[in-house]
């Protein structure tokens, strides 16, 4: 029998586009994830990979391997996030000769692109005769929504 130490992942506050790692050497050394054989026979694994590149991409390492009756692989993750918001996201492990896979959730609350510019309006634009500067600060998704 193969289990991972935990089921759930919370990375906390990170950044859509920047790659975060989950490893002992990493910001997020407490979320560790370890997979632990139980079990008297050799387990084989793999972990599915996620490449949805309009939301996560995730790599562990190792990607596959073997775990040595009771014994246990510590695993590292890198995940890349498109999107900002909350999110919950399921990661599975294809363990040989179990019925189910074991698996994580990984929360986060991630921080997407805001853009602020700077314009110069034009005495016509404001309605007066003389110029001004206005500030002005939009998400990504304020803009995207407006074309669309």
């Amino acid at each position: 029998m193969v289990q991972l130490n935990r089921a759930i992942m919370n990375l906390g506050k990170i950044y859509a586009g920047v790659k975060e790692y989950v490893n002992p050497q990493s910001k997020h050394q407490k979320s560790t994830l370890i997979l632990k054989n139980y079990g008297n026979l050799p387990a084989h694994f793999r972990w599915v990979q996620k490449n949805d590149l309009e939301k996560t991409v995730a790599s562990f390492e190792p990607t596959s391997g073997v775990i040595p009756p009771r014994s246990e692989q510590k695993i590292k993750m890198e995940v890349t996030v498109f999107t900002g918001g909350n999110l919950n996201e399921l990661f599975l492990c294809d363990i040989q000769d179990m019925e189910l896979p074991v698996g994580f959730e990984m929360l986060a609350d991630a921080y997407g692109l805001n853009v602020s510019y700077e314009t110069q309006a034009t005495d016509q634009d404001l309605g007066m005769n003389t110029s001004g500067t206005s500030m002005r600060s939009k998400s990504i998704k304020d803009q995207v929504s407006n074309i669309l």
